[in-house]
Formats: structure tokens, sequence, C-alpha cells
């Protein structure tokens, strides 16, 4: 941010659309100051880098992972936002849903694809659907990247669906596939089925063993505005039981459901905090998402224990923090301080129903939920509080009309090699010093003005640019300390 910040609290908002002195549809109608100018413990900044001639994805919704530091990317979409007509196949387009798996190194800037629907798959037609749709819930554990669920049109190629799938793909075999033409994906490549698994825009994660399904939907048909599909309201728990050759799972359970669980298309942090005895504990944090009952945006997050067990703090209570930025699914990095005893949670990007206005120095809400490239941090401290902290956007760049770029949303975060992370991906912000380039954003629907839902000269699309991410550590000030030793003074500076 080249601008100059200001201190803001929020108060009266003006919107895009219109005037709103309340946001009575989200969850809460006043939100949490964001912090501008804040004296964080470092700075981000985001930067577009080539990869030269390298073939790139242009990719939105998608699943991922990162193997021997390389990036491997599967299903999700190649054209921007869903349209809103009155048909669902014009809607999701068949022809923008994903089938191919792309394996990018950002060390050589090479590239490699290869299709699902390529006879040395060895993929059934409804192997293929079931790993080509949008928005599915994923996660990398040890070798191998686990996926559920997800929106998209089934092998029959009728209609739309939410499927039931959760499929164990084997990192090293599938990008041996794809690189080289080894053998056949499907040897590589291990599914079930289960009504446990039939989410979508919801995400997963693992701490000690288990895996737990976080909110999301099931969606059934073609999607029309106004439509919903059947929220979880929940966490889905169970251990995957996979030896390489079966795939399985044990222990199943859900939590009770809660209307105010009631999200998908959210930022979920594995995360840390300070636990008995020095020790560390996991967790996972919920922020945000959409849709209230009444069409609005969730605010205060939902942290869930290492059980798996959800809690939400009172909304009403003085307090709660209520996010006020980023509230949809983005590119996403967590940060954690041990030192310190604080969790940082960085959202890149995105849709937000608050944008902060260089020329007047205000925070401006708009509930019709803008595309945007500012970024915030969720910061929660040692004793659990939580604030929002204003960080530099994504660089400014322009389409051929100069109009201006948001990038961010339905993107995914890769940590570069060798960053330092504790054993549930977060990274160890300690271990960093200097400038470091923590690893890239890619992809995400890039959108050349805040709105392009019938906005003349508007449109989305789905991008396949890189960012660096950087992070400067900021070291905190010295103090001078005076020693009386032996009746001389002895003045040296000692570093906090």
């Amino acid at each position: 941010m080249h601008k100059k910040l200001f201190t803001i609290v929020v108060g009266l908002i003006v919107g895009h659309t219109g005037i709103f002195f309340c946001a009575a549809q989200n969850q809460t109608p006043d939100f949490s100051p964001v912090q501008v100018n804040s004296p964080l413990p470092y700075q981000v900044a985001l930067r577009e880098t080539s990869f030269g001639s390298a073939s790139l994805p242009t990719l939105h919704s998608y699943s991922a992972a990162v193997h021997d530091g390389k990036w491997v990317l599967i299903a999700g979409r190649t054209n921007g936002l869903h349209d809103f007509t009155n048909s669902g196949s014009l809607n999701f387009p068949a022809q923008f849903q994903n089938h191919d798996v792309w394996v990018i190194d950002p060390a050589t800037h090479q590239s490699w694809s290869r299709s699902l629907e390529d006879g040395s798959s060895g993929l059934s037609a409804n192997q293929i659907a079931s790993l080509t749709p949008t928005n599915q819930q994923f996660t990398h554990i040890g070798d191998r990247l686990y996926i559920t669920g997800g929106y998209g049109i089934p092998g029959s190629g009728a209609g739309f669906t939410t499927f039931d799938t959760l499929s164990a793909i084997n990192l090293d075999g599938i990008v041996d596939w794809v690189v080289n033409g080894t053998g056949q994906a499907v040897d590589h490549i291990r599914q079930i089925n289960d009504p446990l698994f039939k989410i979508t825009g919801g995400a997963m994660y693992e701490i000690d063993g288990r895996t737990h399904l976080i909110f999301g939907q099931d969606f059934v048909g073609g999607y029309t505005p106004g439509k919903n599909g059947g929220y979880s309201n929940q966490i889905r728990s169970f251990d995957i039981m996979d030896d390489g050759t079966t795939l399985s799972i044990a222990n199943p359970s859900m939590t009770p459901q809660i209307d105010a669980y009631r999200r998908r298309d959210l930022n979920v942090f594995p995360v840390l905090k300070p636990g008995n005895s020095g020790t560390l504990e996991e967790g996972i944090t919920v922020l945000a998402g959409v849709f209230t009952p009444d069409n609005g945006v969730w605010t205060v997050p939902v942290e869930i224990d290492y059980t798996g067990q959800p809690t939400m703090a009172d909304p009403t209570a003085p307090g709660t923090f209520k996010q006020a930025m980023n509230q949809y699914h983005s590119a996403k990095v967590g940060l954690y301080s041990a030192a310190e005893g604080t969790m940082h949670e960085l959202l890149l990007g995105g849709i937000s129903l608050m944008t902060y206005d260089f020329g007047t120095g205000m925070f401006v809400q708009d509930n019709n939920m803008p595309f945007t490239s500012q970024s915030t941090a969720v910061v929660v401290d040692s004793n659990g509080n939580y604030s929002q902290h204003l960080l530099e956007a994504f660089p400014d760049l322009f389409d051929g009309e100069n109009n201006a770029l948001n990038f961010g949303a339905n993107a995914e975060f890769f940590l570069a090699r060798g960053i330092a992370t504790f054993d549930n991906g977060v990274i160890d912000l300690d271990q960093l010093h200097g400038t470091t380039v923590i690893g890239h954003v890619f992809g995400g629907i890039v959108s050349n003005a805040p709105h392009v839902r019938g906005v003349a000269g508007a449109m989305s699309a789905a991008s396949n640019r890189v960012f660096e991410v950087v992070i400067t550590v900021v070291p905190e000030p010295a103090t001078w300390v005076l020693l009386w030793s032996c009746g001389l003074v002895t003045l040296f500076r000692r570093q906090r």
C-alpha cells in the first residue's frame, strides 16, 4: 500500500448501492474495528511473478497439495464466477469443469498436465465425475491427498449433484502419471462412498489422526438464484483407514446441528494456542462464511478444539469479535509465534463485506459482497482475544480498459520449500527473519469490478497468475539498559 494509512473506527457506512445504517441480515449489525497501520511484528507483500513459458491453467475452487516441492492441482473450474440465470446448465457450464490434473514446479518454472479422460487413466465415467467437481474439501496427509464431495455433473451426465465420495490419491504415483505417463491414474486412486461425505463448500482438516469435515452444504440439482442446498450445520469426524490398497473409515461421529453453523465458502484455519505446562494445543478456527437465512454474512468465528467440538462466542456480548472483512473463501496463510503465544490468520483478497477507501480514509460497507484485492490479518493473542488488521493488498494490476483487477477469491496458497512449520502446517513465525518468500498464491477468480452481475463492461474469469507472498519481520524496538557495577555505569543495547 503506497497510499497513506489512517486509523479508523467503523461507524456509519456508505455502501456502493446506497447507505446502510445497519446490516440486519448479517449475523451481527455491527463489526469489530479493523485496525489500520497496526504495529504487527511483520509486513506482508504480494508481488506478481512470472513462470516464463510454462503453461499454467486458469483455475479456481480446486483441490491441491504440495508434494516434493511441486504443486498438484485437481478439479475446480476454468471460467469465472457462475452466472445467475434460471438455468443450472448455463450457470455451471459443463465445458468449464476441470478434467486435468496439473503438476507445477515453482523452482524450475515447469508444468505438466494430463486429462483424467486420457485413455491411460483407467478411470470410469463415474470416477472421473467424482474427481472433477468444484468446491471439494481436501486435506494433505503424508504422501496422500484426501478429497471429499464437491458439486458437479455425475457420470451419467444428467443434472448436478453433490458427490458422496472420499478419494485417496497417492501423490507419488499421480505425479509420475502426469509427468511421465507411467502406468494408469486409477492405480493411484482409491475411493469409497458414504452420505457422510456429501458436502460442498466446507473444509477438511486432520488432528491427531482424526479427520474433521467442517460445515458446507449438500446441493442437488442445477444452481439457480435463491436456491439453497441442505447445510450440514455440523462437524463430521472420522478416522481414515488407508493401507495403500484398501480405503475405509472408522468411528464416524457428528456434532449436533446448530443454526449458527449454517456456513459455506469460508476460510478455515488449522491453529495453535498455548496449552498447559508450556505445551501447544492444536485446533481449527472457522472465520465468517455465507449465508445467514436472510442472505447475510456470518461474522463471529467458530472455534473447534482438538477433539472436533465446535464453540462460538455469544454474538451479543460486548467483547465478542465480529469479523468485518474477507468473509469469503480466499487464499490464506496461518502463522504462529510460540514466543508470544499469538496466532496470525492472513486472508488474502477475495470477497469482502467491507473495504477501505484510501481517498476518504473510511471503511465502506457493501452488503452485496464485492470482490476485493484488500487483505487482512485476524490475530488471536495468548489470552484468546481477537483483532483484525488491514494488510497490503495484491499489487495494482489493470485490464486493457484500465480497470483495476481484484484477486484472491477461491485461490490457494502454496508453501515454499524450506519454510519451518508446526505439525499441522502452520508456519513458525519465530523462525522467520528478515525478508522471506514464504510461498505463492495461485489461481482463483479475477474480476475487473467489485460486482460483475448485471454491470456493463464488468467481467470475471479464472486466473492463472502467480503471486509471491513475502513476509518481512519487523524487529522489536531495542531498549537501553543501565548496569551499575563496581562504581561504573555500563550502557548496553538489549533487543526485546
